[in-house]
């Protein structure tokens, strides 16, 4: 009896086990669909993770997609010669849709408005092993960014957990982590400098790029400018050596 007791549980046991392993199914991650979708009529903005409450789209004339500083320079000069209002958009927006919006409303009409993505500005990525930072365009994406570090050795002092972020994108908006080190647990804590392309005067071109330095009084206000006070081009962050086990 003992016998036939034991061998029931087992084929038991490998019924269930079975059944499990017809249960597993493959999952694949995807990667969003740009935030940034363009017809004939203009450009909508939407959130790539529908994430929060507030999901109406955003209404935009145009988009463009600068690669460089030059062109970022010339794509604020070409919004303020033609009176245009601007918002800077990233690859994986994750922002509620009428913060990123030229109009300032979801509901608003496109207008003469204008988005600039930092979707193709991300090939930039300097190591300053000497002072021990790094120079990032501001396209930038995290996870890009850490494991470009990481090849020199060092690591990021501060991060967020969702690595959607931008460069440019991680300071302006205050994200951090949930620890504390050294100046802060936020990114932007560790900012050392930072390139931004402002509207200039017509003998400037209608725009000039403006570098931010630790002294310069403006940098603290540049650092967490929700995108108001400017486009931001490069971000030039403290990184520390990491040590492994």
């Amino acid at each position: 009896m003992g016998g036939s007791h034991r061998l029931c549980s087992q084929i038991l046991g490998f019924i269930h086990a079975l059944q499990f392993l017809c249960s597993i199914t493959t999952v694949y991650g995807m990667v969003p669909q740009s935030p940034v979708e363009c017809s004939s009529s203009g450009c909508i903005l939407r959130n790539s993770y529908g994430a929060w409450g507030d999901r109406r789209d955003c209404s935009a004339l145009n988009v463009t997609y600068p690669t460089t500083e030059e062109q970022l320079r010339s794509a604020v000069s070409y919004a303020v010669r033609n009176n245009l209002k601007v918002k800077v958009v990233t690859k994986f927006s994750h922002t509620i849709p009428k913060l990123a919006c030229p109009q300032g409303s979801s509901r608003a009409s496109a207008g003469a408005t204008l988005l600039i993505s930092t979707e193709k500005y991300d090939s930039g990525i300097e190591i300053d092993a000497a002072n021990m930072a790094v120079t990032a365009d501001a396209g930038v994406g995290l996870r890009q960014l850490i494991d470009a570090v990481e090849t020199g050795g060092f690591s990021l002092v501060a991060a967020p957990y969702w690595e959607g972020v931008t460069v440019a994108g991680v300071i302006s908006t205050g994200a951090h982590g949930s620890s504390w080190w050294g100046k802060g647990g936020s990114v932007h804590d560790h900012v050392l400098a930072i390139t931004l392309v402002v509207p200039a005067s017509r003998s400037e071109g209608y725009a000039k790029v403006l570098r931010l330095e630790a002294q310069d009084p403006m940098l603290n206000a540049a650092k967490l400018s929700l995108g108001v006070l400017g486009a931001i081009s490069k971000v030039r962050v403290f990184s520390s050596f990491y040590s492994s086990f």
